[in-house]
């Protein structure tokens, strides 16, 4: 059996062989509200990379 599903994950694939590839799963209906948090998680991992 796999993992539980889980909202609003966001994460970096360079481990899976994806360098580059930000995956964003699990964002539904409250993406709207949160999505200028969602920008600056991701801009935060470009900022890193």
């Amino acid at each position: 059996k796999g993992e539980p599903v889980r909202d609003f994950v966001i994460r970096h694939e360079a481990d899976k062989g994806l360098p580059g590839f930000i995956n964003l799963v699990g964002i539904d209906s409250p993406a709207l509200t949160a999505c200028a948090a969602i920008a600056e998680e991701v801009a935060e991992i470009f900022r890193n990379l």
